[in-house]
């Protein structure tokens, strides 16, 4: 295992700040005892295109935004945005967070659906938080005594909370007439998910993790379903602990809805997308 040179210093620094500041190239790596719990910190950055449809109010929504519209509409007034994913383990028992939050300022990722030659220009400020929460559990392992590698395969479930924060502003344009119309909402709701993960690691070190769950069942979404594949791979050592790259795809979907009529707030949008970021491994 080689150490962290200056440039991935400054990943860390980016990444894993506090640890970075403790950095000391010449440590050893830390021995973790299998009866003690273990920590891995991720801080990524998810990279996503939306696409589905929302009603604000009772007003009808398309989403279709990409990275570029994403990224280029984020607010830099407050924090723009935060992806972190932790676990403990200890034996068979995992405990995990993930935390995604992003605040767009004049998205143009919302169109209003119209029929004939009335048409909306819209704009939109918008807040999304996601907040993770569950448990995993081993319940299979290929492991084999002769080669460094092995495959785990754990149940995980838990609870997902979901924020949004949505005002879409726009211009309904009936040639020659333009009228100017605002809709906004706020919600919160929490789905309970169940699921599998698939972990596989390599005779080098590197990790495979393939995970997939699906929940809401109309406790808080209608339906939810994600998709998560990832790739770790040992970077160096910083100041005696493991530092990874981390790669992967990430596929987030739900259908949510509440009220009716002019109170109908609603959220049918995939998310998806790849993840870059780093782990540390405590």
């Amino acid at each position: 295992m080689k150490f962290c040179p200056s440039v991935t210093l400054l990943i860390a620094l980016i990444f894993n700040t506090g640890a970075a500041f403790g950095a000391d190239f010449g440590s050893a790596p830390k021995q973790q005892n299998p009866s003690e719990w273990s920590l891995t910190f991720t801080t990524y950055g998810w990279i996503p295109w939306m696409s589905g449809n929302t009603t604000v109010r009772g007003r009808d929504f398309t989403v279709a935004a990409n990275p570029s519209d994403i990224f280029g509409h984020l607010d830099w007034s407050t924090l723009p945005a935060w992806m972190s994913y932790a676990e403990a383990r200890r034996g068979p028992i995992g405990l995990f967070n993930d935390v995604v939050y992003a605040s767009l300022s004049g998205s143009t990722g919302f169109s209003g659906r119209r029929g004939g030659p009335l048409r909306a220009d819209v704009s939109a400020d918008y807040t999304q938080v996601t907040v993770e929460f569950g448990g995993a559990y081993e319940v299979w392992t290929g492991a084999n005594p002769l080669v460094p590698a092995s495959s785990a395969l754990d149940l995980v479930a838990g609870g997902r909370y979901w924020h949004q924060d949505s005002t879409i502003t726009g211009s309904l344009v009936l040639d020659p007439f333009v009228r100017e119309t605002e809709r906004s909402g706020s919600v919160d709701w929490v789905d309970p998910f169940v699921g599998a993960r698939l972990r596989n690691k390599l005779a080098n070190g590197d990790e495979m993790v393939l995970r997939a769950d699906f929940g809401g069942f109309g406790v808080g979404s209608d339906f939810s379903w994600q998709v998560l594949a990832t790739y770790n791979w040992q970077m160096c050592l910083l100041n005696g602990y493991v530092l990874d790259g981390y790669v992967g795809y990430r596929a987030l979907s739900v259908d949510y809805s509440q009220g009716s009529g002019d109170t109908l707030y609603k959220y049918d949008v995939l998310q998806q997308g790849p993840v870059i970021g780093s782990t540390l491994h405590f």
